[in-house]
């Protein structure tokens, strides 16, 4: 199996029973909840989550094994080269987006290859060197991927044609390729491309010919190169050497105690380099993993793995542990065992199998801490299948409770991190602070209201409109918090008084108010605009079906979305959605949902997609619906674990959608996350307090904040706190210092150049020790990955955006996801909309 040829061949579900009471909790008269709180309604607890499995994901166009997988910065995968037989060296390139879980082609490179190198720039390129073509020629060229043109062009040829080296990015922004396959014979020779000049240099040689080794970027900058063979059918290395790149040169350190090849380097976040498994001296793939300590240049064994593998990848995970998945065994069986290394006590552990056997595919680390597992070669030939694994545990702990309990109340995230809970059935305004985990009060409104609408505006102001009071007046009146002050202030009315209606901050600044109902309780089909500068409202267009309960959504084309909702507060539910133009000031109609629904929750993803989920027409609905912007249809999706209504939905830094708590028959504490890429939910955990009618709001740094609501048996104080739950050390965590939003974003911090690579240092490799820089809107939670500016492009402390064309104008955080983790978000406002 040493020769070229032969290498290159080779959820349960809970169900939740119970009838919906007659007058549901959302409805006119939910103002008296204890007439029926204490009717018997009982806890229901959720199924447990299922974290550390691999779970399949949209497959490859084009099945490849020996390919390169590289992290963009747009937060999609680019896939390119490989072999496949008989048709030889591949050309062809696909991108996977994490967002929708699917593959698209990207143009080609220009030379077929594989066994080759990538290596993200930091101009946001990708270099493409060497490998081998169909032949097995070994080869010199090299060539650039431009992921705003989806283009490859040609960049300066290697000094020396190679192929299974390895290729670091060093701090300096040069890439040190290494090592030198060539005719069945290494070389020393090792050379530096420099993206400045687009050429490449001869560099110090090692003292060891070598290829099928390791490279691994230290602390200190320098780069370790450990194992490998010199020769086809030659014994494995044990060498190990160092390069410096202030002067060029390589020098010896201690060698490994078993000499390897087709093994894994891993920089763990203490600063040491776990060497694991490989072929050995004996012809066997080895067991036996180790650890080198840059201090002291020395090598000492650490537990050995649960299986012997080579050809296998190695991911470092965002909570300090490695997995390893597939490979070979010793007796060249394909592998589908996956093991977990912990740094901390030094041993293995298994982890969930892949779905598939495979070896010689990629593992990428992608921004939401999972890994896309991509091709290779199986028991059933070449691979175009995918898999992701998630090693996040999410978890519910509590938080301090509100000063006073609090139900049908609204939660807006302040530019200051804090949050503002205002109004609702027990009037009370407060204030929660991260930070400390406390609530405090805050003015009151100058009208006691529920039922309302919230709107953080650019100014940093909220504006509270309508509602309904317990005495079942109506309201047209509107007020602003300002935080700076703590205080409430008069603004313009409504044309209309209305209850149960939506607000939506428009691209422009102004506020969309719609549908909802009146002092008759009767629906509504007018809409108003308030504009921020005159404190004014003005009519705009009528929807063309009177509708409250419903959902709004701004879409990144700056229309909204309205769906589904009722005409009465006990009936008439509606499928049918529209769409509402700023520009015409007018409403269309955006095809029916497959059911009427109420209640339910409406949440943007990353993809541009709407997903609708929940709800009630008269039974509890776990249906869920996604709207296609793009076609202007509604298409189904996996259906929620638990039937509920009166839930939250949260989108989280990850992409997933976090539904908690709600009403079934019964008032629900679990919840369940929404994984756009395989669209699915699953269970995650379940809160301290079953709830409904409350509020979630994700904070700053990542986690959701679940406040208030009514129990089974009383109106709730209590909040709680969803951490997705990556595992990572603060210490290892990305941090944003400044964050400057003018014609581009401008970020400066630490560590966006993360502890490690992240990845087996090997051919395949796919670091991740880079910014991948999100924005988000508040408002819409419209989100996008930022392209890197190739003239600033980033560094260990800043980034540098291209200027941001088509993102809402106001509110925004903006996080850096670096191996995984992502930083504290930073609350910016964008000054205006770019076109």
């Amino acid at each position: 199996m040493k020769n070229m040829e032969a290498r290159t061949m080779k959820t349960l579900h809970c169900l939740v029973a119970g009838l919906r009471p007659a007058s549901s909790i959302l409805a006119r008269w939910i103002a008296f909840p204890l007439l029926f709180l204490g009717a018997g309604l009982t806890l229901v607890q959720p199924c447990a989550g299922a974290p550390f499995q691999f779970e399949p994901t949209g497959s490859l166009h084009t099945a490849r094994q020996l390919h390169t997988a590289t992290l963009l910065p747009n937060g999609k995968v680019l896939v390119a080269g490989g072999y496949i037989y008989p048709k030889g060296a591949l050309a062809k390139a696909e991108l996977y987006d994490p967002a929708s879980g699917t593959w698209t082609t990207t143009g080609s490179l220009a030379t077929a290859r594989f066994d080759h190198t990538a290596t993200l720039l930091p101009n946001g390129k990708v270099l493409v060197a060497g490998g081998h073509d169909t032949n097995f020629t070994s080869l010199s060229s090299a060539e650039l991927y431009d992921p705003a043109s989806g283009k490859w062009t040609a960049t300066g040829s290697l000094v020396t044609a190679r192929a299974d080296h390895t290729a670091t990015l060093l701090p300096n922004g040069k890439v040190l390729v290494a090592g030198d396959y060539n005719g069945g014979i290494a070389f020393a020779s090792t050379e530096l491309y420099d993206p400045a000049s687009g050429t490449w240099t001869a560099t110090g040689s090692l003292a060891n010919a070598r290829f099928s080794h390791t490279a691994t970027l230290l602390p200190d900058g320098k780069v370790l190169i450990a194992g490998g063979e010199a020769e086809i059918e030659g014994d494995p290395l044990a060498s190990a050497e160092l390069y410096d790149p202030a002067s060029g040169t390589w020098t010896a350190t201690g060698s490994l105690g078993t000499g390897r090849y087709f093994h894994t380097a891993m920089l763990l976040p203490n600063g040491q380099v776990l060497v694991a498994a490989g072929i050995d001296i004996s012809g066997s793939a080895s067991a036996s993993a180790e650890l080198y300590d840059p201090a002291s240049g020395t090598w000492t064994a650490t537990g050995s793995l649960g299986t012997g593998r080579y050809y296998h990848m190695a991911t470092l995970l965002p909570n300090g542990k490695v997995l390893v998945a597939g490979g070979y065994d010793m007796n060249f069986n394909y592998l589908s065992s996956a093991e977990l290394y912990d740094p901390a006590s030094g041993t293995w552990t298994a982890t969930g199998s892949l779905a598939t056997t495979r070896t010689a595919h990629t593992a990428t680390l992608l921004p939401n801490g999972k890994v896309l597992v991509a091709a290779g070669l199986g028991e059933g030939g070449y691979l175009a299948s995918a898999e992701l694994y998630d090693s996040a545990n999410g978890t519910w702990t509590t938080t301090g409770s509100l000063k006073t309990a609090q139900y049908l109340h609204t939660a807006t995230l302040l530019p200051n991190g804090r949050v503002l809970i205002a109004g609702g059935i027990a009037d009370s305004v407060q204030l929660y602070n991260p930070a400390s985990g406390t609530w405090t009060a805050t003015g009151n409104l100058a009208t006691a209201r529920f039922g309302h609408t919230a709107t953080l505006l650019p100014n940093g102001k909220v504006l509270v409109a309508g509602g309904d009071t317990t005495n079942q007046v109506i309201l047209a009146s509107a007020e602003l918090y300002d935080p700076a002050t703590g205080s409430w202030t008069a603004t313009g009315s409504l044309a209309t008084a209305r209850d149960q209606h939506t607000a939506t901050l428009l691209p422009d600044g102004k506020v969309l108010v719609a549908g909802g109902e009146d002092s008759s309780f009767n629906p509504l089909a007018s809409a108003e605009l308030y504009d921020p500068a005159s404190g004014t409202w003005t009519a705009t267009g009528s929807l063309v079906t009177a509708r409250q309960d419903h959902t709004a959504t701004l879409l990144p084309s700056g229309q909204v979305l309205v769906a589904a909702g009722s005409i009465t507060s006990i009936g008439g539910y509606l499928a049918s959605a529209e769409l509402y133009d700023p520009t015409s000031g007018t409403w269309a109609t955006a095809g029916s949902l497959a059911a009427a629904r109420k209640f339910h929750t409406a949440t943007l993803l990353p993809n541009g997609e709407v997903l609708v989920a929940g709800g009630y027409n008269g039974v509890f609905l776990a249906s869920a619906e996604l709207f296609n912007p793009a076609s202007g249809t509604w298409t189904a999706t996996g259906n929620l674990v638990t039937a509920r209504d009166g839930q939250t939905a949260t989108l989280l830094p990850d992409g997933e959608v976090l539904v908690a708590a709600g009403s079934g028959g019964v008032i629900i504490a679990s919840a369940e996350l929404y994984d756009p890429a395989s669209g699915t939910w699953t269970a995650s955990g379940s809160l301290a307090n079953a709830r409904t009618a409350h509020t979630a709001t994700l904070l700053p740094n990542g986690k959701a904040l679940v406040a208030g609501g009514t129990g089974p048996t009383r109106i709730l104080k209590t909040a709680e706190l969803y951490d997705v739950g990556l595992g990572f050390s603060s210490a290892w965590q990305p941090v944003i210092t400044v964050a400057k939003a003018g014609k581009s974003l401008q970020l400066t911090g630490s560590l966006f150049q993360g502890i490690s690579q992240a990845s087996g240092g090997n051919t395949q490799d796919s670091s991740s020790n880079y910014p991948i820089v999100q924005l988000r809107s508040l408002e819409s939670s419209q989100v996008v990955f930022l392209p890197v500016d190739p003239v600033h492009g980033w560094s260990a402390t800043s980034f540098t955006a291209l200027p941001v064309v088509g993102f809402p104008f106001g509110p925004a955080l903006v996080t850096v996801f670096t191996n995984g983790i992502p930083s504290a978000a930073k609350y910016l406002v964008l000054a205006q909309r770019s076109h």
